[in-house]
C-alpha cells in the first residue's frame, strides 16, 4: 500500500521533506519502531478520540506509552473515549486499520499531541499501512501542527502491568465517570 495518498498529497502541498522507512509488517507503532531500530519516543502512535457529541480529537503520543484518556478528558472539558472503528475507517478511508498518520491536518481533524514529542529532532508517523513510517525532522513537522494543542497526555508505559484501569475509566456508553477494572 506505502504512503496513504491523502498524507502524501498534504506533505506535497506543505513542500515537507520525508523520507520513507520500511520495516516487517507489524501491528502496532511499539512494534514499527522495535522493527526499524528507532527509539519509541520518536515514533508517533495516533489515537482517534471521540467525545459524546461526535466530535473527533486526535491524540499523538510516543508508542512506548498508553494515552491516557482521563488526562485528555480533563484537559478538554468533555469526556473522550476511543472512537468506534466504522469511525477510524469512515476518516482515514486510505488507511490500513490501525495505520492512523500521526498528522491530523491532513485530514481536517483536531490534533492534541504529547508535549515531549516537540523535544525530539525528528518524528515517525505511520504512512497509513503498516509496512512504512515517515521520517520528519523536526524544522519541517511543526509548522504541520498550526492549530495542535501541547499537553501531558500519557499514561502508563507500555510493558507496566495494569492493576486498576484509570487511565480509561469513562463509560462510553452513558458518559458517567466509573472506576472499572474490567480489562484485567
Amino acid at each position: 500500500m506505502g504512503i496513504a495518498i491523502t498524507l502524501a498529497s498534504f506533505l506535497n502541498q506543505n513542500r515537507v521533506e520525508y523520507s520513507i522507512v520500511k520495516h516487517r509488517k507489524t501491528l502496532s507503532s511499539l512494534d514499527s519502531s522495535a522493527s526499524a531500530h528507532i527509539p519509541s519516543a520518536q515514533v508517533i502512535k495516533a489515537v482517534l478520540l471521540a467525545n459524546a457529541e461526535g466530535d473527533y480529537l486526535l491524540a499523538g503520543i510516543g508508542s512506548g506509552h498508553r494515552l491516557s484518556v482521563l488526562k485528555v478528558s480533563e484537559l478538554m472539558g468533555e469526556v473522550y473515549h476511543l472512537a468506534d472503528e466504522q469511525d477510524l475507517q469512515a476518516l482515514f478511508h486510505d488507511c490500513a486499520t490501525g495505520a492512523i498518520p500521526g498528522l491530523a491536518q491532513a485530514y481536517g481533524i483536531k490534533m492534541l499531541l504529547d508535549k515531549r514529542l516537540i523535544d525530539e529532532d525528528r518524528v515517525y508517523i505511520e504512512a497509513g499501512d503498516h509496512c512504512h513510517l515517515i521520517k520528519i525532522n523536526h524544522l519541517q513537522y511543526t509548522p504541520l501542527l498550526s492549530g495542535t494543542l501541547l499537553a501531558d497526555i500519557i499514561g502508563e508505559p507500555i510493558g507496566t502491568p495494569k492493576f486498576g484501569d484509570y487511565d480509561n475509566c469513562y463509560d462510553k456508553k452513558d458518559a458517567n465517570y466509573v472506576m472499572t477494572n474490567s480489562e484485567h
